[in-house]
């Protein structure tokens, strides 16, 4: 099955899959920095590789990334994406620092943490839900031009991979809204696992 097959309850199924991995990330960001967060995921799309740099602001677009490998039962990487911007409102949030400067070694830390959290949250219910044995690894912090950072990951995945799951994500701390992008990319038969997976379940 490709994903462009996927009908309206199976994408329901899948975004609700995420929406309860969500709900843990929440718990666990709550409990480590000690403040109120909310994370939506209003949407899931389903978006062809070239086109991400374009959706997230264009290829030149520098970006906070949080770059982490998936293997197990599939094989592929989850990345959190965010603009400067966000990045230094989550770290000022968080530690209470009036001008905060995201290239620390500890708000580095801080950010990696936010995305290992948020997509370790989520490959658990994907093991869960589907039923797959699935691991990540520790968090890679980069910061660069988001085409580059797009072309480093194919590279390392030999291009074998046409599509993704994009989720616009958005983060609520201390009443500041503040938006990133959560994307998975895995390989044609990690893709095809999953959304077999999906399919069975509705």
């Amino acid at each position: 099955m490709r994903m462009e097959e996927l009908d309206e309850l199976q994408a329901s199924a899948l975004r609700e899959i995420v929406n309860i991995g969500v709900g843990n990330a929440v718990t666990s960001l709550s409990k480590m920095i000690g403040k109120q967060i909310k994370i939506e995921v209003p949407e899931l799309k389903i978006e062809k590789i070239e086109k991400v740099p374009e959706i997230a602001g264009g290829a030149d677009t520098v970006v906070s990334g949080v770059i982490m490998h998936v293997d197990g039962d599939i094989n592929g990487y989850i990345m959190m994406l965010l603009s400067q911007e966000t990045a230094e409102a989550i770290c000022s949030t968080i530690s209470g620092e009036e001008h905060t400067d995201i290239f620390t070694e500890m708000n580095q830390s801080l950010i990696e943490e936010v995305g290992h959290i948020l997509a370790g949250s989520y490959v658990s219910s994907l093991s869960e839900f589907l039923g797959l044995n699935l691991k990540i690894s520790p968090p890679m912090q980069t910061f660069d031009m988001l085409g580059a950072i797009m072309d480093h990951i194919l590279i390392e995945m030999s291009r074998d991979v046409e599509s993704t799951l994009l989720f616009d994500t958005f983060f609520t701390l201390e009443g500041n809204r503040m938006e990133g992008i959560l994307l998975t990319l895995f390989d044609p038969v990690s893709m095809d696992k999953i959304l077999n997976k999906v399919a069975e379940m509705v």
